[in-house]
C-alpha cells in the first residue's frame, strides 16, 4: 500500500514538472515570438520614416545644409550631423556655415576630428535646408531665391515661406541637435563617433548642460547616449571646458563681441536684433555691458534694425542673470513697456535675476507679443 502511493506521488510529480515545464517553455516561445513581432514592428517603422522623405522636392545640385548668421555650436554641428544623414539616405547633401564658427565650436570641431564646414555666400539658386532658424533675417544672402528642402528647428515659427512641399520638424526643445539625434533613431541609422561628439557639444552649449528653460527629457536622454557612442565619460568636465571657450573674447574687438552671437526678428513691422554674450559673474556682466553700450549706437547703424539690444548672461552655479543694454532711446523705451517687471537697473543694463530673460526663451517671444499688440504706426 505504501509503496502504491508512493508511485501516485512520483507520477504526480512528473506530471507537474512537465505541465510547468511546457507552461515556461510556451510562455519563453511566447516572449521570443513578442519580442520578434516588436522588433519587426520598429524596423518596419524606421523603414515608414525614412520612406517619407523620398519626394523631398531637390533640384539639380547638392543639398546644402546651413544655419543662421553668427554661428553657435548648435548651429555649426547640426549642419554637419544632418547633412550626413541626409548622405546616409542617398541624398548629395553638404554641410554649408553662414559665419565663422565661434571658439567653443571650434573647440568642438577640433574634438571631433571634423572641419569647419564652408561658407556659403550665396544660396541664390541652390538647394537649401535650414537648421536651428526659419528666419530670413538670420538666413544666408539669395535665400528668397533658393530652392528650400527642409527645416529643423527648436525656435517659434519664423519668416521663411514657401509653396512646396518640404520637410519641416519644429520642437520645443533645448537643441536642434537633440532633434537630430532624434531623427537618427526613428530612420533606424547609425551614429558614428565624430557626428556624436559634435551632436554632443551642440547639446551640451545650447542648453546650459541641460540647465536650461527649455530643456525636455529628450534632450537628458540625448546627453548620455551621445556621450557613450563618442567614447565620452565625463560630460560635465566636457561642458566646463566648453563654457571656458564660450566666455573667450580674446582676439576680438568688442565690436565683434556683440555680432558673434547677433540674431534679427521682425514682428508688427518693427525689426529688432538681439547680441548674446556669456559672462562667468556679476562684476564682468557690468563691464561687458559698458563696453557694450559704447559700441551699440555705431553697430546699430550698420544693421537696418529697428531696434537693437546686447544681452550679457551669467549661467553660473544654478544662477540665470541677463543683463539687457539698449542700442537707443527708441530700444529703451520699448523695452520698459514690453518689460517693465526687471529686477534692478544699474543705469547701463536692466537686469532680470533668475529665471533671467533668456534670448530664445523668454526675450524674444516677450518682445515679439508687445510688437503685435503695438505695431508701429
Amino acid at each position: 500500500m505504501k509503496n502504491k502511493a508512493v508511485r501516485i506521488i512520483a507520477i504526480l510529480l512528473v506530471i507537474c514538472i512537465a505541465g510547468a515545464a511546457g507552461f515556461f517553455f510556451g510562455r519563453a516561445q511566447g516572449v521570443t515570438q513578442g519580442t520578434k513581432e516588436a522588433g519587426q514592428q520598429l524596423s518596419d517603422l524606421q523603414d515608414l520614416n525614412r520612406q517619407s522623405i523620398a519626394n523631398l522636392q531637390v533640384t539639380d545640385g547638392p543639398i546644402y545644409v546651413i544655419g543662421h548668421r553668427s554661428p553657435d555650436s548648435d548651429t555649426i554641428c547640426s549642419a554637419i550631423a544632418y547633412a550626413r544623414l541626409l548622405q546616409l539616405l542617398g541624398y548629395d547633401a553638404r554641410a554649408a556655415a553662414n559665419g565663422v564658427p565661434n571658439n567653443e565650436s571650434k573647440y568642438i570641431l577640433n574634438l571631433a576630428g571634423a572641419e569647419a564646414p564652408p561658407i556659403l555666400e550665396d544660396a541664390s539658386g541652390k538647394n537649401i535646408f535650414l537648421v536651428d532658424h526659419s528666419e530670413y533675417l538670420q538666413a544666408t544672402e539669395g535665400l528668397t531665391d533658393a530652392n528650400l528642402v527642409g527645416i529643423i528647428d527648436h525656435h517659434g515659427i519664423g519668416s521663411v515661406t514657401t509653396g512646396q512641399q518640404v520637410l519641416y520638424d519644429a520642437r520645443p526643445i533645448g537643441a536642434t541637435a537633440t532633434i537630430i539625434w532624434l531623427t537618427y533613431l526613428n530612420y533606424g541609422l547609425d551614429i558614428d563617433k565624430q557626428t556624436a561628439t559634435l551632436l554632443l557639444g551642440a547639446v551640451l552649449s545650447d542648453t546650459g548642460n541641460l540647465t536650461g528653460s527649455t530643456v525636455t527629457e529628450a534632450d537628458r536622454k540625448a546627453v548620455p547616449a551621445l556621450a557613450k557612442l563618442a567614447g565620452i565619460d565625463d560630460v560635465d568636465a566636457l561642458y566646463d571646458v566648453l563654457h571656458r571657450e564660450s566666455l573667450s573674447y580674446d582676439g576680438m574687438t568688442d565690436m565683434e563681441i556683440l555680432f558673434l552671437d547677433y540674431k534679427e526678428y521682425e514682428a508688427g513691422g518693427v525689426r529688432f536684433g538681439i547680441g548674446l554674450l556669456n559672462s562667468i559673474d556679476e562684476p564682468t556682466s557690468r563691464e561687458l555691458s559698458a563696453r557694450m553700450k559704447a559700441v551699440l549706437p555705431e553697430g546699430f547703424k550698420t544693421r537696418d534694425v529697428d531696434l537693437m539690444y546686447a544681452s550679457v548672461g551669467i549661467r553660473e552655479n544654478g544662477e540665470k542673470i541677463d543683463y539687457i543694454v539698449p542700442a537707443d532711446e527708441y530700444s529703451d523705451a520699448v523695452f520698459r513697456d514690453a518689460f517693465p517687471d526687471y529686477d534692478d537697473y544699474d543705469g547701463t543694463a536692466y537686469i532680470f535675476r533668475t529665471p533671467g530673460l533668456g534670448r530664445k526663451s523668454l526675450f524674444v517671444p516677450g518682445l515679439t507679443d508687445y510688437l503685435l499688440a503695438h505695431p508701429r504706426e
